[in-house]
């Protein structure tokens, strides 16, 4: 009995983590903690919805608190250099910038035309 127990209780695991739940919880707990909204139901709903757009193999823990952070702040990012790791993160942003503004590239644009 014990046996089929433990066997439950890992398969439950095993759902769980394969399914990203726990990621999405420490996300929706870790916002919430942050932002502490007036009305927490919409909230988590919203949350849900960004969650699907964002694809839930994508959340983690920091995912709706990450642009909170006060070192990614953008006139901090803009105006501070501290050696820090969000220096090397602002670097890497803007050598991925640069070399788009290098390359060739140009979007199609969607040009709406008249029927005839």
């Amino acid at each position: 009995m014990a046996n089929s127990v433990v066997n439950a209780r890992e398969a439950a695991k095993k759902y769980l983590s394969s399914h990203n739940i726990p990621q999405m919880f420490e996300s929706l707990i870790s916002c919430l903690m942050l932002e502490r909204p007036d009305d927490p139901v919409q909230f988590i709903e919203k949350k849900m919805t960004e969650i699907r757009h964002v694809g839930l193999e994508n959340v983690n823990w920091e995912t709706f608190v990450r642009p909170l952070h006060p070192y990614r702040d953008p006139v901090r990012l803009a105006h501070v250099r501290d050696g820090s790791k969000y220096d090397k993160e602002r670097e890497v942003d803007e050598e991925v910038e640069l070399s788009r503004e290098k390359s060739n590239y140009e979007p199609d644009v969607f040009k709406l035309t008249e029927a005839q």
